[in-house]
């Protein structure tokens, strides 16, 4: 579909239509109707020498070992909670790889192996004794594993204990030392993989007990150096300096699916994401993806692939480092793949808060997409993919961003996401959700504006750095878009949404129950509320304030009432353009009770309230 974003140019009351892909408003097919993170490190542990995972957490920096029916299962833990996990499966076709994550404080972890074939998702035991789980591929199980504490050994190697992981031309090694003498490695040198249980000395010398594996882990200054000279009982030759894993204040992670009409857009906000670049306490982290197909414009390249961004001053050109190339096939449209990237991301780049970003077309509630490109009356969706015709629905949100430790926000910069029902369906996921009513231009968010307050004081909190997001992209240019337009913008506390569903509820209740007396004013306020790029969605505090206008009936008044007075207490932030003058920062479906979309009733805010009911019974004419 394609959108516009209207604005006053500066001095001039005319109207301007800038003709642009609405960003994000998700294009509808043919035949279409319009936490805080828990990984903490405080003091030592038991008797094992450990450190603690704090608070009463289970305690880190030991290793466990599990082997059993041709499976190997070893996971070494440092003494902040990073881990790496080394799995070995016998069974045809045999199976070594490996995967690095951070422990939450209850010892629950989730991780996936670097190509993002095997999950690996288990607890560790709070007396720290113990380990057990479960390795998947490719989301089906493989095994399951009941781990031992390995025996402490008498070296101490606290000055080593960390995580650590290095890749490049072919080569990678991933290696995690505890505090008490031993270390779990994965490695691949030129076509030999292998690692295992190691025992470490206090110098760093690393041998595992068979003798299979060998090799140095050196400390000069703040440089690591790893040598590998036996990797599965083959001689090999591996020298590398080797990056330390180190916890940064926040990690920015953005989930780029430009496989469709807004691939133009890509590259120039991640070149805006450039020119501030990750810092030791800001990551900025982006899976990418361009592709060929019909409604994918002119990629740059074809395939998915992951960076961590890097600053530099070229605005035309992306320097970052590519950190992971995953090829062609990746379907961002799939919820299986957000997991992925967040997992991943967490893994590697470990922070005191997550951030998410949804970069994409949206459409609220709504579904776009299916396999012969019709639109069912099952609609609710963003991130949409037009290589595999895909998206991710509403309802496969929670499932997909389940995630170990917890995201900490949510920011669509995409379409028509800021409503009731998306809002609701993620309640219980993240505490913070960042969007707008309206569909936003091509360009999206100016990533460097508010990227840059962030990187300049990274100890903000969640809250205060969605409404940077918020107030920023109304400013003027050049960091913001001004506010003669029609863009809208808010900022959500999801734990305030169950009161607001329960107020909307009886809301609905009320207005079903004076369908009598109050009916020309129910039709004005579906006609007149404010509304968006798809006409149905209303913004729900200037939807009730018609309504309160025009009915005289007390109680339905209060009802109303109370749903702003919900509002108010959800809402952390809100700015809008002119254009959009009654917009509030929260929409709601109100279409006409013709067209109403039977599958609303089937998403949560539609089962667990009386709203579908009340758009059902509301009347379709004034008398």
């Amino acid at each position: 579909m394609r959108g516009v974003i209207y604005c006053f140019p500066k001095g001039d009351t005319n109207l301007m239509v800038l003709q642009s892909p609405l960003r994000r408003a998700a294009a509808p097919s043919f035949g279409a109707v319009g936490a805080l993170l828990a990984v903490l490190i405080v003091g030592c542990g038991g008797g094992s020498g450990s450190s603690n995972g704090g608070g009463g957490g289970v305690p880190f920096g030991r290793s466990y070992q599990f082997t059993g029916g041709g499976h190997t299962f070893v996971m070494s833990v440092d003494s902040t909670g990073r881990f790496t996990i080394f799995v070995k499966d016998a069974n045809a076709p045999a199976i070594v790889n490996s995967g690095q994550g951070s422990l939450a404080t209850d010892g629950k972890f989730f991780t996936q192996s670097p190509d993002s074939t095997l999950q690996f998702s288990g607890t560790v035991a709070s007396d720290g004794n113990s380990v057990s789980g479960t390795v998947n591929k490719n989301a089906v199980a493989l095994f399951s594993f009941n781990g031992t504490l390995v025996t402490p050994s008498a070296t101490s190697t606290t000055a080593l204990s960390g995580t650590y992981f290095v890749t490049g031309g072919g080569n990678s090694a991933y290696i995690t030392v505890d505090v008490t003498g031993h270390a779990a490695l994965f490695s691949v040198v030129n076509t030999v993989s292998g690692g295992g249980l190691l025992s470490v000395s206090s110098t760093g010398a690393l041998t595992s007990s068979d003798g299979s594996n060998a090799g140095q882990l050196t400390q000069n200054g703040a440089t690591f150096t790893l040598q590998i000279t036996k990797l599965g009982g083959a001689t090999v030759s591996f020298n590398s300096t080797i990056t330390k894993a180190t916890r940064a204040k926040w990690t920015f992670m953005v989930f780029m699916n430009a496989a469709n009409n807004l691939e133009a857009f890509a590259a120039p906000n991640v070149n805006q994401m450039e020119s501030v670049g990750s810092t030791g306490d800001v990551n900025i982290v982006v899976q990418w993806k361009e592709a060929n197909c019909s409604d994918c414009g002119t990629p740059k390249f074809a395939g998915t692939r992951r960076y961590l961004i890097t600053r530099d001053n070229n605005a035309n050109t992306v320097n970052s480092t590519l950190v992971q190339d995953l090829g062609t096939g990746i379907d961002m449209g799939k919820p299986q793949e957000l997991t992925n990237f967040v997992s991943w991301a967490q893994s590697r780049y470990p922070a005191d808060h997550y951030a998410l970003a949804m970069w994409d077309h949206g459409a609220g509630w709504l579904q776009t997409r299916t396999t012969n490109r019709l639109i069912p009356p099952t609609k609710r969706a963003v991130s949409t993919d037009d290589e595999f015709n895909t998206e991710i629905e509403i309802w496969q949100l929670p499932s997909s961003l389940n995630v170990s430790p917890k995201l900490d926000m949510l920011i669509f910069d995409a379409s028509l996401m800021q409503m009731v029902e998306v809002a609701y369906e993620l309640r219980n996921t993240v505490p913070i959700m960042v969007g707008s009513e309206e569909s936003p231009p091509g360009e999206g968010y100016i990533y460097n504006t508010f990227l840059a307050e962030l990187v300049a004081a990274p100890t903000m909190t969640s809250a205060q750095f969605g409404t940077k997001i918020v107030r920023d992209t109304l400013e003027p240019a050049p960091g913001g878009y001004g506010t003669g337009n029609n863009l809208t913008q808010s900022c959500l506390d999801l734990s305030k949404i169950e009161n607001l569903a329960n107020k909307i509820s009886a809301l609905g209740s009320s207005l079903d129950a004076h369908i009598g007396d109050t009916r020309n004013v129910m039709v004005d306020a579906r006609t007149n509320a404010q509304h968006y790029a798809y006409n149905d969605n209303k913004d729900l505090w200037d939807y009730g304030d018609i309504i309160k206008a025009g009915t005289g009936a007390a109680d339905l008044k209060q009802a109303v009432t109370n749903v702003q007075t919900a509002i108010t207490a959800a809402l952390i932030a809100e700015a809008h353009g002119t254009i959009n003058g009654k917009s509030h920062g929260i929409a709601i479906y109100v279409p006409s009770p013709d067209a109403y979309v039977s599958n609303y009733a089937s998403i949560a805010f539609g089962r667990n309230t009386s709203w579908a009911r009340w758009l059902q019974d509301q009347p379709l004419n004034k008398q």
